[in-house]
């Protein structure tokens, strides 16, 4: 790398670490909702990745256009109609899809994964693989969207079955803990990898997640389903969200991300 790249990556990543801080702050000033708090926090800075690293833009895009619509609609879904999460408005209206999830967190979930695999690829990754790893991507796809269409079905035919008790602790446990745990103990190489960006995302979602808290974009309000909560500067939140959001979720982005479409290194 030259001395050249070296000065502007270094600034990229000043700029990547203050803007979770300035995303909050002008978030609070202007009172933003969730689809304002989505652009500032994730959108920007993933634009901004974009343009410095466009080789990356294909491959983070897809993986997240192939996870954040299943996904988003199925957690958003059980999560709302248990009150495990909650988010009482929307910029769409009264709209939900399948009564349940709001356009906001299709968009947020998408922004979240490329934001996540762009940082990855922009500071972290030696070489980007510019392609997919379509042998290993097309399983996701159709596992993803096997499980949405299943979900679907539910939905019309049997939906009690999607009422389903401590949502957020076993699917982070299933989803998330496991997967990493794994990855972590099968792949040593990317134990310093993954632990950095983990440390970044720990960061810029606790920043969020306050500043979401703050501004009343969600909350959490069945305690019959969370197992406990934490209390900080006066906010409360669940230990889930602290445990499989704040602290894993960029990791477990990332263990999904080198197991289907990356090279394990």
């Amino acid at each position: 790398m030259t001395k050249e790249k070296t000065i502007l990556k270094k600034k990229d990543l000043i700029f990547i670490l203050v803007w979770p801080i300035a995303a909050a702050i002008l978030s609070l000033l202007i009172k933003a909702n969730i689809l304002v708090s989505i652009i500032l926090f994730m959108a920007i800075p993933s634009v901004y990745l974009s343009i410095i690293n466009r080789y990356a833009i294909k491959k983070a895009a897809l993986f997240s256009i192939a996870l954040s619509f299943p996904i988003g609609i199925i957690a958003d879904h059980v999560m709302e109609q248990t009150g495990g999460w909650f988010l009482p408005y929307s910029a769409f209206g009264s709209f939900r899809i399948l009564n349940f999830v709001t356009i906001e967190q299709i968009i947020w979930l998408f922004f979240y994964l490329y934001f996540i695999i762009m940082f990855y690829e922009t500071f972290l990754e030696k070489e980007c693989t510019c392609q997919p790893y379509l042998s290993k991507f097309k399983p996701l796809i159709l596992i993803s969207y096997a499980f949405l269409g299943l979900f679907v079905i539910f939905h019309f035919l049997k939906p009690e079955l999607l009422k389903i008790n401590y949502f957020y602790l076993k699917f982070g446990v299933i989803a998330v803990l496991i997967p990493v745990t794994l990855m972590l103990l099968k792949v040593p190489s990317l134990y310093a990898k993954l632990i950095r960006a983990g440390a970044y995302f720990f960061y810029f979602s606790f920043i969020y997640e306050i500043t979401a808290l703050r501004l009343g974009q969600w909350s959490f309000p069945a305690e019959n389903q969370l197992i406990g909560y934490i209390s900080l500067f006066g906010f409360r939140f669940p230990y889930e969200e602290l445990i499989f959001w704040i602290i894993l979720g960029g990791i477990a982005t990332l263990v999904y991300y080198e197991f289907f479409d990356d090279d394990l290194s």
